[in-house]
């Protein structure tokens, strides 16, 4: 009994011994993580971005689509003062590390810089390496879960600092969130270029480099893969000239020092997996492609608008006013509109005929109507036949606005598609209503504008509001439609001048019109 319960402790302590010097295979248990190279600084590179009518809006070092100035460049989330990479040690595991520096928007007397890090593995690092090298304008995008930053508003602005916060975002592993770096390199505009997005968040990015990326030449690109010379501005952060090591010993809270420093990560969840490196040789080895899929970057096409190829004048407004008198706007007493003349364009945009009708009245502005000239001759066609005709708008422009805000107008509602999952359906109509007298010479007419809504479907029943002038009483709204109006306002002139202006679209033949009447871009 006495030598077998030596024999027990003995083996118990064999066992102890050996989980106490037992090693874990696990590299996010590892002691340390080390710098061990680092490339000089991308400092310079154009940020694309498409706005919402297709046109490519440049900033230096930072993406947005519009026009950015020093002082607003910081209030995007693209953009950077630098970009560099380093390598690292974390135990006998080799990492590699994309940073960039940044100053974000607080306040209007408040900025603060930070160093942002994003950790990767070597296989990563080499996949990055390989994608630069073969220019074949595919884009790479990996995931790595390791991401933060260091803001001089916590005190310590350093390397050994920067470490640590690295060191902690490995080990918070699996309760961090997946971000994504996105990449390629091409042969456009008649040279090699890099496109790049800084990390973002997995959820966040989409279409990766079609309609945002930054973009720098290869050569300059190229100088940061690791090795490079190194390069430094004075009164910037920087990892200084000696390899730091800072310890990631993997502790319970409750055990860490009261001054360690929490990385703000806004952690959610990761997998950060450590893989194995890829041999310099097998980057070499990668054959460079021809991609037919690279296209370039252009400026999405512009609106062409003629000369006025028709215009309607000698209008006068008739109104029967309290007293029961017929009076025209030289009477106090006139509360009707005051339109003097329509124009009217020829307007082409997205390979699609429109015809663009500009109402002037006397003493306010211009209103802007486009329809489509497949429109246009489909409801003039039943002129005969009727006393209204309703023409679809495909944009509009109220008073205010000038023609080169039609035009923009126009062309973003041209851009914008219809939702097939819709549950309202809204059109706008230009509505000419009207009694004509060719014997007599005679034309009296009203135009105003309808928005009319469908629920459910295109095919249910439409309701329509009358919009407009305000200088058009209450009480006489009811009227517009009806030919109860013809009895109380309208506007004349003479049934030449009115069929011509409005006939001018079917007289005169699509293609002479785009060859004699002038279209020219914007």
């Amino acid at each position: 009994m006495k030598y077998f319960k030596l024999f027990t402790l003995t083996v118990f302590a064999f066992c102890f011994t050996s989980q106490l010097v037992g090693q874990s295979r696990n590299p996010k248990q590892s002691n340390s993580l080390t710098i061990q190279s680092q490339s000089e600084k991308l400092r310079v590179a154009t940020g694309w971005q498409q706005d919402l009518v297709g046109n490519w809006i440049s900033n230096q070092n930072a993406i947005s689509d519009t026009e950015l100035n020093e002082s607003t460049q910081y209030t995007v989330p693209q953009n950077f003062k630098w970009v560099q990479l380093i390598s690292l040690k974390n135990g006998a595991q080799d990492l590699y590390a994309l940073l960039y520096e940044t100053t974000v928007y607080i306040s209007n007397t408040q900025n603060e810089r930070r160093v942002y890090y994003y950790l990767m593995t070597s296989k990563s690092y080499a996949s990055i390496a390989a994608t630069v090298a073969a220019k074949t304008g595919e884009t790479l995008t990996i995931h790595s879960s390791s991401y933060g930053y260091m803001s001089d508003n916590d005190g310590i602005y350093s390397a050994s600092k920067l470490l640590q916060l690295m060191g902690q975002s490995i080990l918070a592993g699996e309760s961090s969130p997946k971000y994504d770096f996105s990449i390629n390199a091409q042969h456009v505009d008649n040279e090699d270029v890099v496109r790049f997005l800084l990390p973002e968040k997995s959820s966040e990015t989409s279409k990766a480099l079609t309609s945002s990326y930054f973009e720098t030449k290869w050569d300059e690109f190229n100088k940061i893969l690791l090795p490079a010379p190194k390069q430094i501005i004075n009164e910037e952060f920087d990892l200084g000239d000696i390899a730091a090591t800072v310890a990631t010993t993997n502790t319970e809270p409750s055990q860490q020092n009261s001054n360690s420093i929490a990385p703000r990560t806004e952690i959610e969840e990761s997998d950060f997996e450590p893989r194995p490196s890829v041999a310099a040789d097998t980057i070499q080895a990668m054959p460079v492609q021809d991609n037919e899929n690279i296209t370039i970057r252009k400026n999405k096409e512009k609106a062409t608008i003629s000369a006025p190829i028709a215009s309607f004048s000698g209008i006068e407004g008739w109104y029967l006013n309290s007293e029961s008198e017929w009076v025209t706007d030289s009477n106090y007493s006139y509360r009707f509109e005051t339109v003097g003349r329509y124009e009217m364009r020829n307007f082409r945009y997205d390979e699609k005929d429109y015809i663009l009708i500009t109402r002037f009245e006397k003493y306010a502005g211009e209103t802007f109507y486009l329809i489509s000239k497949e429109d246009y001759l489909t409801a003039f066609a039943d002129l005969e036949n009727s006393s209204i005709i309703r023409f679809p708008l495909a944009a509009h422009a109220d008073l205010s606005n000038t023609l080169d805000d039609m035009i923009r107008i126009s062309e973003q509602a041209i851009d914008t598609p219809k939702r097939k999952d819709a549950i309202i359906f809204k059109t706008n109509y230009l509505v000419l209503q009207y009694k004509l007298s060719s014997s007599k010479n005679l034309a009296r007419f009203f135009v105003f504008q309808q928005e009319c809504s469908k629920y459910g479907s295109e095919a249910s029943k439409e309701n329509c509001n009358a919009k407009i002038s305000s200088k058009i009483k209450y009480d006489d709204e009811p009227l517009l439609g009806s030919d109860v109006l013809f009895s109380k306002m309208y506007y004349e002139s003479t049934y030449d001048r009115f069929m011509d202006f409005f006939q001018k679209p079917i007289t005169i033949n699509t293609k002479s019109n785009s060859d004699d009447d002038g279209l020219a871009p914007r």
